[in-house]
């Protein structure tokens, strides 16, 4: 067994339903942040929650067609909705870990869930150390 550092899952499933991210493994604890981009279908209504270990820890509500959500750092787990792209020229612009850590334990899980309509993209990442236990 070896020590993780960096991605330690990722998903990119835009259809409706619950997407699991990251499942900790058996012997193993993390220490991590979440990391991601959403962007609503053309029609709108996408609706998205993000669930650590089963608790509901971000909720967006029916999105505006087209438009995006994304994680920043400096902020809470994600930005208000907006119509332009992250572009990278600020960091409130620019998709980065958001500053929450979550602690994680064999067995634990980092999903997303999708309902309403599906999203036109959709990328999660889980970013951290993963360690022996």
């Amino acid at each position: 067994m070896s020590d993780k550092i960096g991605v330690l899952g990722e998903s990119s499933i835009a259809t409706v339903g619950t997407t699991t991210v990251y499942t900790c493994p058996t012997s193993k604890a993390a220490k991590c942040k979440l990391m991601g981009k959403f962007k609503a279908n053309a029609a709108g209504g996408t609706v998205i929650d993000v669930f650590v270990n089963g608790l509901k820890v971000a909720h967006v509500a029916a999105m505006t067609a087209d438009f995006y959500t994304f994680t920043v750092s400096g902020a809470g787990l994600r930005v208000a909705e907006q119509a332009a792209e992250p572009l990278g020229t600020t960091a409130a612009l620019t998709v980065a870990p958001a500053d929450q850590i979550y602690y994680l334990s064999a067995g634990d899980t980092v999903q997303y869930a999708i309902s309403g309509a599906a999203a036109a993209e959709a990328n999660m990442q889980v970013v951290g150390v993963e360690i022996d236990v």
